[in-house]
């Protein structure tokens, strides 16, 4: 059985909400919040393990705030979406979010929460050269990690062929485009693709790019970082 480590409070209490199933893992440290959670657990058929607080530090790393709870989720049964699900045309726009080359995953989680929050369709990734999901990434989206379908794909450039021949419409995003993204026409079935901070969209995943769009900046000098720009976008 495959688990998923996700640490603090709060993104355990979602993933708890959400249905998850696995072994909660609770230092001795005492507090309403951390009350509440292990009563919650309880309520949901998970198991409750007491370890040492050293242990949780292993777990989650020790630069990493688990706040005295770890949570191993069984990924045995996390739906394992795939891109022809998406194709189908559906009654509302579709939209979908590219990441091309986040690898931090901080980073990806930020950008995790903006998508579930601007109700994207799904999130779209290379499998090599993406961050994984692992518990910084899930904590930094707030749950939004297993709320958002999420799907890697090995060839991106093939991937959005498909999209743009079921009819959607692939808009890249970078520095010094002319057109700013506040004056795309969102009014169609649209995937905007974000690229790496250092590197930006790689070349064969730009060639499928119909549209290209930018944020206005005051000061060129400084730019936002991925996540920053993905809220931006969507």
């Amino acid at each position: 059985m495959k688990a998923n480590a996700i640490f603090g409070i709060h993104p355990v209490q979602r993933a708890l909400l959400d249905g998850s199933q696995g072994r909660l893992l609770m230092s001795g440290i005492r507090s309403k919040r951390l009350d509440e959670l292990r009563m919650m657990a309880e309520d949901s058929a998970v198991s409750i393990e007491w370890v040492a607080q050293e242990a949780l530090d292993r777990l989650a790393g020790r630069q990493a705030n688990h706040q005295g709870v770890l949570f191993l989720v069984d990924t045995d049964s996390v739906v394992d979406y795939k891109i022809e699900d998406f194709l189908v045309p559906v009654r509302h726009q579709r939209c979908f979010l590219i990441l091309d080359g986040v690898t931090d995953p901080g980073n990806l989680g930020a950008c995790l929460r903006s998508a579930a929050t601007a109700g994207v369709d799904a999130v779209i990734v290379p499998k090599h050269g993406t961050a994984p999901i692992n518990g910084i990434a899930i904590k930094r989206s707030s749950g939004a990690a297993r709320k958002v379908p999420y799907i890697e794909v090995v060839n991106l450039a093939r991937t959005l062929r498909l999209l743009k021949e079921s009819g959607i419409w692939v808009l890249g995003t970078r520095a010094g485009e002319p057109q700013a993204i506040e004056s795309i026409d969102f009014c169609r079935d649209i995937a905007i693709i974000m690229g790496s901070e250092d590197k930006g969209i790689r070349r064969n995943t730009a060639k499928q790019c119909d549209l290209w769009a930018s944020i206005p900046m005051v000061d060129a000098e400084f730019t936002f970082n991925v996540s920053v720009a993905t809220g931006i976008c969507l």
